[in-house]
């Protein structure tokens, strides 16, 4: 399968199941599992590393960057879920 070229931008946009579009998706997954994994960790050793004895609005500082990071990590498993739909929507054709 060929890639779809538009002519007005003159880009090159990967059709479903290409080669190309088969790249894209694994290398979505894996930094969406990257920052889904290190997301969470780097809050929790940026709450740490802060550790300061003041609150911001009633909250400790570590609860703040863990839940920073939290949110993060959420973001970056959403990011590997559309990589891991985006692949096996690609390999649909081959059933």
């Amino acid at each position: 399968m060929a890639d779809t070229v538009h002519a007005e931008r003159g880009t090159h946009v990967p059709t479903i199941g290409s080669a190309h579009d088969r790249g894209v998706s694994i290398r979505l997954m894996l930094i969406g599992v990257l920052v889904g994994l290190f997301g969470p960790i780097g809050g929790f050793l940026g709450g740490t590393i802060v550790n300061a004895d003041h609150t911001i609005a009633g909250l400790e500082p570590l609860f703040v960057w863990l839940f920073l990071g939290m949110i993060v990590g959420g973001i970056g498993v959403t990011v590997g879920i559309i990589g891991a739909l985006r692949w096996v929507r690609g390999n649909h054709h081959l059933e």
